[in-house]
């Protein structure tokens, strides 16, 4: 673990983990925090290269004001507020695991604290339905190039006040059918060019991807309970995709390089199925 600067004395006692006033780069090691503000936080940029990361927040797990990287580690995060916050994050590799009360994935301004309400206009009009985002002057983002994430969150999945892309790796959502929440949930554009994304919750806020250069199936399923299994096949009968949520959900989204636009899936959420064709 190594920063750019040493920490001033402050009057004000701090409740965050590890924390540096400048850049923080952590590249190895076993580290366990239970914090009752930020577990890892900086005022300028978090990189991590590697480590085994156990951790309970009360506010953010990891936060950075300007650029937080993750490209390898072991994280096991079983609380906090929001998981990953900082005005760019940029997912390259890694096995990320975490339990958020608010949102999985923030790109949030910089700011520590909770990302601005981003507009949500890709409503899905049924099964199938619409994609589009919100015009935007938030100038966050969010790139997941490797790694396999799975965030269960009480908020958004992946909250980006600005851009999102996912171009690898594999990302689930779990998020919950009550509230003002979405899966997904960005300003300017999501765009999806490749890796695997599977993602449930609410269908009232819903949004897709706006863009991509795979099949992208995004379905309204009614209310479902926790446990219920999904399960989407292709023409030939071959499974895609085979996938339980531990929460209750009421929307499907699914990508992978498996998924062609245009071609009609089969898809089996309990004991209903229907055709679908993938955008």
């Amino acid at each position: 673990v190594s920063d750019s600067t040493t920490e001033t004395s402050e009057d004000s006692t701090s409740m965050k983990g590890l924390k540096a006033t400048g850049n923080l780069l952590i590249s190895g090691g076993n580290i366990t925090v239970n914090s009752a503000d930020d577990s890892v936080h900086s005022d300028k940029s978090v990189t991590i290269n590697g480590g085994t990361f156990t951790i309970a927040s009360g506010d953010d797990a990891i936060h950075a004001e300007e650029t937080l990287t993750v490209t390898a580690g072991d994280f096991n995060i079983s609380e906090c507020y929001e998981g990953l916050e900082a005005l760019h994050i940029d997912v390259r590799g890694g096995n990320i695991k975490l339990k958020a009360s608010d949102d999985g994935l923030n790109a949030a301004g910089g700011t520590d604290q909770s990302g601005t309400t981003g507009g949500r206009d890709g409503m899905f009009g049924g099964p199938g339905g619409g994609r589009g985002g919100m015009s935007s002057n938030s100038d966050g983002s969010i790139k997941i190039s490797g790694g396999t994430l799975y965030i269960n969150s009480s908020g958004d999945g992946l909250d980006a006040n600005g851009t999102l892309e996912i171009s690898g790796g594999h990302t689930t959502v779990v998020g919950p059918t009550q509230g003002d929440t979405a899966t997904l949930d960005y300003d300017t554009s999501g765009i999806i060019t490749g890796g695997t994304f599977i993602g449930t919750g609410a269908s009232g806020m819903a949004q897709t991807f706006s863009d991509s250069k795979q099949g992208v199936i995004a379905v309204t399923v009614g209310n479902q309970s926790a446990g219920t299994k999904i399960l989407l096949k292709d023409k030939n009968g071959n499974t895609i995709i085979d996938y339980t949520p531990e929460l209750n959900f009421a929307v499907v989204i699914l990508s992978s390089p498996d998924i062609k636009s245009g071609e009609k899936y089969d898809i089996t959420v309990g004991s209903t199925s229907g055709e679908f064709e993938a955008d």
